[in-house]
């Protein structure tokens, strides 16, 4: 078959090219909006302004203030650029000024890290100090309960041997086997004199009935050397102050749960400095990046304003130009001998006489 050929654009479409192109770049405007009035402007330009239909105005009335925006933009660009070339002095004062405090942020960072540290090391320090004292008011407590258990387990004793086997020695007297193991109870304790212990199975051999003087006497001294005894223990028993060895290990427990609490407070505290102290080390390698590539920037900027102008004046010349060209054309008025030559053709031709 035939292939299909497009119809000969006008020299108007052919013009419109570079506008449509420069719409495509236009930002701000909806993709489907752009397409549209790209698809739509050809068309609305190639007739001229005064055979133009409401519906073509309207369609290169948005054109144009699209193209106004646009030229904000590159104009903004180009501006935007010469203040900053015109500010560079201020900009170079302000990264030199910008290194200058960041540096001196970072050496008061690095002293309080510094301080921090030290905090730290002595808070530790105090702490295994404390956990020492704690250790060691433990072990006396440890130590004097088991004194003192082992005191009143003595006299528990004592006081079971005199209830279980003197008493009734005393009142009914015992055998020699039964003495024996009495006098060898006695002996477990210090305080007992040697002549009354070996006068004990004959003093206690007999009923309380039968005593003679000499019984009496034994028993006697016996009774007075057991509450010597029994005092002794008791004295001893004092000696051991439970309550206080309490309470200083509760001290010394206190202590070293606020030494700890002091430690863990001062290592989060200089964990934080830590963090300070390299976030001001990346931004002083970045104020001082800056400094650096200072002249890099201003040379970068002048290029910019270059291509700015550049993009600008190619703007105003090629589609902006165009564009009002096209927006603003005219029908051009017919030749005066044509508007003659028409008008005798239209007139009317006078009727043959009859």
């Amino acid at each position: 078959g035939r292939r299909k050929t497009l119809p000969k654009m006008t020299e108007a479409e052919q013009r419109c090219e570079v506008i449509t192109a420069a719409l495509h770049d236009v930002n701000g405007v909806p993709e489907a909006a752009k397409d549209m009035l790209i698809a739509a402007l050809p068309s609305c330009l190639s007739v001229t302004k005064d055979k133009r239909h409401p519906f073509q105005h309207n369609v290169i009335n948005m054109a144009d203030e699209v193209l106004v925006e646009l030229q904000k933009e590159l104009e903004t660009a180009v501006s935007n650029a010469d203040s900053k070339l015109a500010d560079s002095a201020g900009e170079k004062q302000r990264r030199e000024l910008a290194a200058s405090e960041t540096k001196t942020k970072l050496e008061a960072a690095e002293t309080l890290e510094g301080c921090r540290l030290t905090a730290m090391t002595e808070a530790k320090a105090t702490g295994k100090t404390n956990e020492a004292a704690l250790v060691e008011a433990k072990k006396q407590e440890k130590f004097t309960l088991a004194q003192f258990d082992k005191v009143s387990a003595r006299k528990t004793s004592l006081e079971n041997i005199i209830s279980t086997q003197l008493e009734p020695m005393k009142s009914a007297g015992g055998g020699k086997r039964e003495i024996n193991v009495l006098t060898k109870a006695l002996g477990a304790f210090e305080g007992f004199d040697a002549s009354l212990m070996q006068a004990l199975p004959t003093a206690l051999a007999k009923p309380a009935e039968e005593y003679t003087s000499f019984n009496q006497l034994v028993v006697q001294q016996l009774e007075e050397a057991l509450s010597a005894v029994k005092s002794k223990l008791d004295a001893e028993l004092q000696t051991f102050d439970t309550a206080e060895k309490a309470t200083a290990k509760e001290a010394a427990q206190d202590s070293f749960n606020k030494a700890k609490e002091a430690y863990e407070s001062a290592h989060n505290e200089h964990e934080e400095a830590v963090k300070s102290t390299a976030a001001a080390k990346e931004a002083l390698r970045q104020a001082e990046d800056a400094q650096n590539s200072f002249d890099a920037d201003m040379r970068e900027v002048a290029s910019k304003m270059d291509e700015a102008n550049e993009a600008l004046a190619a703007f105003k010349s090629g589609p902006l130009e165009t564009f009002t060209e096209l927006k603003n054309k005219e029908t051009p008025a017919e030749p005066a001998e044509q508007v003659i030559f028409t008008e005798l053709k239209n007139k009317e031709t006078p009727a043959e006489p009859a």
